[in-house]
């Protein structure tokens, strides 16, 4: 949570550009262990759970380059949610990492919506585009024990906001439009 994000904001203050950096990603396996991707958010108090949304945009220029929602409790446990760039197309796509990276993408379609929604609630994670839920984790968030057995969460603090990430060589341009954040979360 080192590296700050750092853009610019449109005539409208609802869209923050940004051009991404080479080199940076959150990413965990048993041998990789990325979390430099710059940040912008803040820390807020789980609660009774929460909704952060916002309309992302990705103009790529490499591989991997991406744009995303972000949620991080620590650093076996965050999300990131939204646009990355591969194989010469855009793909939706949510990043679960609990405790390693579990990656889950669909191309992305002329007529999908570009709002992304994270809810979060203790032992909870669910990642809607537009309406559809795409992603839905049980057992997210900080146990007693730091696992699956032991019944109830701890309340804590969780940083929210959004991330730009490029693996590889950086430059691309990415947005973030109409952010919203909101106590509770929807109905399933």
């Amino acid at each position: 949570m080192e590296h700050p994000l750092r853009g610019e904001a449109r005539d409208s203050g609802a869209v923050l550009v940004h051009k991404s950096i080479g080199g940076t990603d959150w990413w965990r396996t048993t041998e990789r262990h990325s979390m430099d991707g710059p940040t912008l958010g803040f820390w807020h108090e789980g609660g009774d759970g929460f909704e952060v949304s916002a309309e992302i945009c990705v103009n790529p220029k490499t591989q991997y380059d991406q744009a995303t929602l972000f949620l991080y409790i620590s650093p076996t446990q965050w999300v990131k949610a939204g646009i990355e760039f591969d194989a010469d197309a855009l793909w939706n796509g949510a990043v679960v990492c609990n405790p390693y990276s579990d990656w889950s993408i669909a191309k992305r379609r002329p007529e999908d919506s570009a709002r992304y929604t994270i809810a979060y609630t203790h032992n909870e994670v669910k990642v809607y585009l537009g309406n559809d839920m795409i992603r839905e984790v049980k057992w997210f968030g900080a146990t007693r024990s730091n696992d699956a057995t032991f019944g109830e969460a701890l309340p804590g603090k969780v940083f929210v906001g959004i991330m730009a990430c490029s693996p590889k060589d950086g430059g691309a341009e990415v947005s973030w439009k109409n952010f919203t954040f909101r106590q509770g979360v929807r109905a399933r």
